[in-house]
């Protein structure tokens, strides 16, 4: 029995719009379905003990080479030293790769994604900094539209784990939904774009909130819903369905964008983690805050604990390749989870929504007809009611992701 999926954008006189999900289990209709479519301060550590840490748990050669390689615009000279570097025989001495089966080492010929040496050997994480396409969506003729893995990216912290998803965006476009109680929904309830979601495949959670966001700029389906802010970290959905992230600049025609979704600054940048950034003409930490909307997972704030910045976060990514990477950190720090998107080829990437009950990976599967027959989620930690979030709309942005 095969099951319809839809999203309604509803477009009343008044100005609101609502988007809603459903499913239902519909045994003889064939048909493809088509829908309208605070800031905290970090708390000082003391250098001593920070050294201390580092001296004991030293960064292996490897991932220090990888975290701190040089950006793309350094002169020639310096980039053509670096690439004489041979790093990966040092990944060779340091890693002994799990046994594969051969569909899985046929799987990763296919991708440009690279296994990631795990910094734990014990306790072993089954299949840690390996991308593989099983139990995620595929073309109707088995072609692997989303890659994953899971790893554990921090020294300080190593019950911190991140799950992330690899989509194909020459296969998969992604649109940007407004949620129902943002105020900017109003300015987009005349919006008579329409989309097709038989070949759904994905739906993420997208940045926070409007009222935590510091003014943060959005645009959706090429109108401008919140201003756009310069210098902002960007999340972008060109017209050609390609997808990038970047800071902000007027000089960007918004006639080549179809959504947008700004937060604050970059995380990754040159395929480097950001650890500081300028605010107010003062150098800052650059871990992402709630205020005192960061909670942990009994609902306390965690802004009196000595590392408040231990949470449950998300993050998108981009690859040089143009593919987008879903990154969804429990017990991380930003800047941890910035490290897990640079090893997984992320040149740039934004901080996503934040806490439990926000973070959101759902896949769907569909049938020959586009039916969805099966959902699953990227991590195991995230709440099992999520999955059904989206059947009945939801207050806050998402994006989704289809195959093209």
């Amino acid at each position: 029995m095969g099951a319809r999926f839809s999203i309604f954008v509803k477009f009343p006189i008044v100005a609101t719009i609502c988007i809603f999900l459903t499913v239902s289990a519909l045994a003889n209709d064939r048909q493809s379905t088509e829908e309208l479519g605070g800031e905290a301060r970090i708390q000082a550590s003391n250098e001593d003990l920070e050294k201390a840490l580092f001296d004991y748990i030293p960064v292996p050669e490897w991932l220090e080479a990888v975290l701190n390689r040089l950006p793309v615009e350094q002169p020639p000279e310096l980039s053509a030293k670096l690439e004489k570097e041979d790093f990966g025989q040092e990944i060779e001495q340091s890693f002994t790769s799990p046994t594969k089966s051969a569909a899985e080492d046929s799987d990763s010929r296919k991708t440009a994604l690279e296994t990631i040496p795990p910094l734990y050997s014990s306790p072993k994480l089954e299949g840690e900094g390996i991308w593989v396409s099983q139990d995620t969506p595929s073309t109707s003729d088995g072609i692997p539209l989303i890659h994953k893995t899971v790893y554990r990216p921090s020294i300080e912290f190593p019950n911190a784990v991140v799950y992330m998803a690899a989509f194909d965006m020459s296969r998969i476009k992604v649109r940007l939904f407004i949620g129902q109680t943002e105020p900017g929904i109003y300015q987009v309830s005349d919006t008579s774009s329409r989309e097709s979601l038989s070949r759904i495949v994905a739906i993420t959670n997208a940045m926070w909130m409007q009222q935590h966001a510091r003014g943060a700029g959005a645009i959706f389906r090429g109108q401008i819903v919140y201003p756009m802010v310069p210098g902002m970290a960007t999340l972008v959905i060109y017209k050609d369905d390609s997808v990038d992230v970047l800071e902000w600049s007027n000089d960007i025609p918004v006639s080549s964008i179809k959504d947008a979704r700004q937060l604050r600054h970059l995380i990754v940048r040159d395929g480097k983690v950001v650890n500081q950034v300028l605010k107010n003409g003062r150098i800052t930490d650059s871990e992402l805050g709630l205020g005192g909307f960061l909670i942990d997972n009994d609902g306390r704030s965690t802004m009196n604990n000595e590392f408040w910045f231990l949470a449950n976060r998300t993050a998108f990514g981009v690859r040089d390749d143009g593919n987008l990477v879903f990154a969804m950190g429990h017990h991380v720090g930003t800047k941890d989870l910035a490290k897990a998107l640079v090893l997984a080829g992320c040149k740039r990437a934004i901080h996503g929504d934040a806490n439990i009950h926000n973070i959101v990976c759902n896949f769907y599967f569909r049938d020959e007809n586009n039916k969805i027959i099966k959902r699953d989620r990227l991590s195991p930690e995230q709440l099992q009611y999520t999955m059904k979030r989206y059947d009945q709309g939801y207050a806050k942005d998402f994006f989704a992701f289809y195959e093209k």
